[in-house]
């Protein structure tokens, strides 16, 4: 079934596209799944998710974000936000992915937020709960840690905000990379990245990105008996090494890549993993996890669902670690942050999304559909 690329025209003239999978037919409580990609790859890569959802009692919209295919490109004025690291472009951003909301609920009638339910037999229980979980993945991340970490955002409206509080039930984090939540990389980290090897040539960094993103490590801090990255290993413990044997970009054909991959617009993202910039969002990622008076007073009925993956790239590794990390040790200190539950796909890279479609929204959906009682892994 094909999904052809739907547009919102949002106030300021700014667009935002998507593809929509539509409301399961006779559903009357279905969850909407909301996408938000990450870096380089859009939101095409997700496609075959809306195959699967409305088996699952699940609503899918993929959503391209600005500066990718059918959204409005970045503005000068944004461009230079970005570079001079300023709160007020991710404010802005955060607003329009708001109203980007506020739009899809007024316009589809989407089923309002119920009590959450506890999920059966691998996630098979059809019984909704309504509502909005928004789920960003890789370095789309940042985006949605701004929507509830961005404090009293002076961008979005009280009416806006009480709308989004009773339908927003879920945000989900899905394998965010270290650079999605501000952490600092130790100067003596002799883990490699794509975007600081000056041996490559421009034109072929979006190849090697895809390469490296998109292979399997071998971690040697994974624990065989919990299935997952021991939390209390260090950056130096994870497998850093540039790979590109086994891809899940090497099985795309070139209508695929044509369709899936945006190499040009991760120029002004990398831009973005800079320190000047790491700092501002490692304040709003801050606030939206682990600061008190913020949860208390920014979408404080929200849940969070860390989806990890056990064979990802070691910034997506590390960061999860480094969550995890910081989250218990605040536990342990009592100090009450969010609350956050942890998931992790064994045996899977970054891209569970493509490789097991079926599987990794089943997953997923058990989470959205679970109590807000952590799962240490």
């Amino acid at each position: 079934m094909s999904h052809p690329i739907q547009t919102y025209s949002l106030s300021r003239g700014i667009e935002l596209s998507f593809t929509d999978s539509g409301a399961p037919p006779n559903s009357v409580d279905y969850t909407t799944l909301l996408v938000v990609h990450g870096t380089a790859f859009n939101a095409y890569q997700f496609h075959k998710l809306h195959s699967y959802a409305h088996a699952l009692n699940l609503r899918t919209i993929l959503l391209h974000r600005r500066d990718y295919v059918g959204s409005t490109p970045y503005s000068l004025t944004e461009l230079e936000e970005i570079s001079e690291a300023k709160k007020v472009f991710w404010e802005r951003l955060s607003a329009q992915l708001a109203e980007f909301v506020v739009m899809l609920i007024q316009k589809e009638g989407i089923p309002r937020l119920t009590q959450s339910t506890e999920s059966r037999s691998e996630g098979l229980d059809l019984k909704g709960r309504g509502g909005v979980a928004i789920m960003g993945w890789s370095f789309g991340c940042a985006t949605v840690l701004s929507l509830f970490g961005v404090v009293k955002n002076p961008m979005i409206s009280d009416k806006h905000y009480d709308l989004l509080q009773e339908y927003i039930g879920d945000f989900i984090l899905y394998d965010p990379p270290h650079v999605a939540f501000g952490y600092p990389v130790p100067s003596d980290s002799p883990n490699y990245v794509p975007w600081e090897d000056l041996t490559i040539p421009p034109g072929n960094i979006p190849q090697v990105f895809s390469d490296w993103v998109s292979s399997y490590y071998d971690h040697p801090c994974y624990d065989p008996q919990s299935r997952c990255l021991s939390y209390t290993a260090s950056i130096y413990d994870l497998d850093g090494r540039p790979k590109a044997e086994t891809t899940s970009v090497s099985s795309w054909t070139e209508e695929e890549i044509a369709k899936g991959i945006e190499g040009n617009n991760a120029k002004t993202e990398v831009s973005m993993f800079m320190s000047g910039m790491q700092k501002t969002i490692g304040v709003f990622a801050h606030q939206a996890l682990f600061d008190e008076k913020s949860v208390q007073h920014w979408f404080p009925n929200a849940k969070v669902t860390y989806l990890g993956v056990t064979r990802t790239n070691w910034t997506c590794a590390w960061a999860e670690m480094e969550t995890k990390r910081r989250y218990y040790n605040a536990k342990d200190f009592l100090r009450q942050g969010r609350d956050l539950k942890f998931i992790d796909i064994d045996g899977a890279n970054h891209f569970p999304h493509w490789e097991q479609a079926q599987e990794f929204l089943k997953v997923l959906r058990k989470g959205i559909h679970s109590n807000n009682t952590a799962l240490r892994g």
